[in-house]
């Protein structure tokens, strides 16, 4: 015989609003407590409420009811749910486009469907294990082996999230009665702080002399106005007017042409040097038309230069201000002996180029308000709470101030 089990239990949750009682019934078929209702009564006052809620326990049990029809999600085996969740038309990805108008990149959902695979699947522990049975030592004993199979704490935290973000969903949704993960915080990260230019080193490139004058430009964007990459690659001729960059586009290979990350779009100004820049691409393009990308590939017209001429774009450019990178032997250049690759040692990258137009705003005196809209980027819940900076900021105020740092 299976012992007995209470036809219902009831159980405090938190919420947004506080702490109230929940509800959760028991199914005879499945041998599960499932089917968990809010009661509605907020844990406080003399006994907390709990009387009150078993008598709203007791009122629901005739309305419940059970059925085959539906399998209950937790009961879905752990690994099988994770590599549904992050598919093409999952209900997750339908509601993200359709409800939240924040559509997943194909690109994002490739990542976690491979670290799913490379990094979730092969752990043991997970081996056999419905969703409602995760537990918060069963993810530490993995983030343990996943340590002890090198991955650094960055990548730990980062395929974590394809569990995390799964698992919450569920969580929230009241498929399952828990969240594992809520006391699970991120493994320590040891990754290299990010390298930034100099005002010396940026007014030094300013006045060398121009090969390439798009991969100068794109520098430029970089560490004058913060743009990212896929933002670069996503600039239109029709973005640049009277001083003024309307950032609005992110290119991303898989997807296309798409918002900026996170939703960061905003107006940048740029400096005379950065305007500058922009005429000599704009003189030396085929096709200059408002639609048309600022750093449109010559091999592939309509679409923007590929990731890897940045990187050779901004090493280029570094060198020519005696700031030496990686050699390439196969175009004859070896490296002689003693030779420091003081990019890679600096850890020189173009993401790195917008931590150096933070910086040096920074410097330039310009207040961390103004940084945050000029850099679109929200860091804080009280800064977010402020993030409107960018309908009062003084433009030409803040490319008076940029002028200055890298002309002093």
């Amino acid at each position: 015989m299976h012992p007995f089990h209470a036809p219902y239990c009831v159980y405090r949750k938190q919420t947004k609003a506080g702490y109230f009682w929940y509800v959760r019934f028991w199914d005879k078929t499945t041998r599960n407590y499932s089917r968990i209702r809010s009661t509605g009564i907020p844990v406080k006052g003399k006994g907390a409420g709990r009387h009150a809620a078993e008598e709203a326990a007791r009122s629901m049990l005739p309305g419940i009811r059970f059925t085959q029809a539906a399998p209950d999600v937790g009961d879905t085996p752990l690994l099988q749910y994770l590599a549904d969740f992050w598919k093409d038309g999952s209900p997750y990805v339908r509601e993200c486009t359709q409800v939240r108008k924040k559509p997943l990149s194909a690109r994002y959902l490739r990542g976690h469907r491979d670290d799913t695979r490379l990094h979730i699947e092969p752990f043991p522990g997970f081996q056999g294990i419905i969703l409602r049975q995760l537990t918060p030592g069963l993810i530490r004993d993995w983030m343990t082996w996943a340590a002890e199979k090198g991955l650094k704490g960055g990548r730990i935290n980062k395929v974590m999230e394809a569990m995390r973000g799964a698992v919450k969903y569920a969580f929230q949704r009241e498929e399952i009665s828990r969240d594992p993960f809520r006391n699970i915080g991120k493994a320590p990260d040891t990754r290299k702080e990010k390298g930034v230019l100099t005002p010396v080193e940026l007014a030094a490139l300013i006045r060398a002399p121009v090969t390439d004058p798009r991969g100068r430009l794109a520098v430029l964007l970089g560490a004058l106005c913060g743009l990212r990459l896929g933002e670069v690659r996503g600039l239109l001729w029709g973005d640049i007017g009277d001083g003024i960059i309307t950032v609005r586009h992110n290119f991303i290979d898989e997807d296309g042409l798409k918002a900026p990350k996170c939703g960061s779009t905003g107006l940048v100004p740029f400096t005379e040097s950065v305007g500058a820049a922009i005429e000599e691409v704009h003189r030396v393009s085929v096709n200059p038309g408002p639609e048309r990308y600022v750093m449109e590939s010559l091999k592939c017209p309509g679409k923007p230069c590929g990731k890897g001429y940045f990187e050779q774009a901004l090493q280029r450019e570094l060198e020519t201000i005696g700031i030496p990178g990686k050699r390439r032997p196969h175009l004859g250049k070896k490296s002689p002996e003693g030779y420091v690759d003081e990019q890679r040692r600096r850890n020189l990258t173009f993401h790195g180029l917008r931590h150096t137009f933070v910086t040096l705003g920074r410097l330039a005196g310009i207040s961390d308000l103004e940084i945050q809209a000029l850099a679109r980027h929200k860091s804080g819940a009280m800064m977010e709470r402020y993030s409107h900076a960018g309908q009062v900021l003084d433009f030409a105020a803040a490319r008076e101030k940029l002028e200055k740092a890298i002309n002093t």
